[in-house]
């Protein structure tokens, strides 16, 4: 009986994930973001994709509803000021998770699966809590990729449909294209 009862749980916390996962909207156009040095980014469901954003222009997100920062760069890159200290004391929540595996000077750079997981339940997380999400890198092209990423591995979209979502998210970049391309196949391994 205690076997039954523990599969019956098994089996409903999976289909409560899949669920809160597939009501997780990413792809929805909303209004672009333009606030201080940011201008016109998109946003996406419930997340805007950006470059980096400046000293001035962190203490605004709280006013524009923003509840969390989410940076996607690398833990060594430089930011020129501590991010992590102006956002919390602007009172939102500071995240990051590095898009590429390794360190800023590495090359060829590769998609860190281990962090896109954790960026995918970020986003799940936040969608469920009603939570609005600045989602950054130096220029928006690896949060954009984030996004594609997410969109595969947690979401059910094929890689062609996912790189669709990642333009609207403002993804031009042929560097993070091919790294994405390169995640993507080491995925059908």
């Amino acid at each position: 009986m205690k076997a039954l009862i523990s599969a019956l749980g098994i089996i409903l916390l999976s289909v409560n994930m899949a669920s809160a996962q597939q009501e997780t909207d990413l792809t929805s156009i909303n209004e672009p973001l333009t606030v201080g040095n940011l201008e016109d980014d998109p946003t996406l469901g419930h997340v805007t994709y950006s470059g980096q954003p400046d000293q001035e222009t962190i203490p605004l997100l709280k006013g524009e509803g923003y509840d969390m920062v989410l940076s996607v760069k690398f833990d060594d890159e430089d930011v020129g000021f501590d991010e992590q200290q102006l956002v919390e004391e602007s009172g939102m929540e500071f995240r990051r998770v590095s898009f590429y595996k390794g360190s800023y000077d590495d090359r060829p750079r590769a998609v860190d699966h281990n962090s896109i997981e954790e960026i995918s339940k970020i986003l799940t997380a936040t969608a469920a809590s009603g939570k609005k999400v600045l989602l950054h890198c130096g220029s928006g092209q690896r949060a954009a990729g984030a996004l594609a990423a997410s969109l595969v591995i947690d979401h059910g979209y094929s890689t062609e449909d996912a790189m669709k979502v990642a333009g609207d998210a403002g993804l031009t970049s042929q560097n993070v294209t091919a790294a994405l391309d390169e995640y993507f196949k080491s995925l059908e391994r």
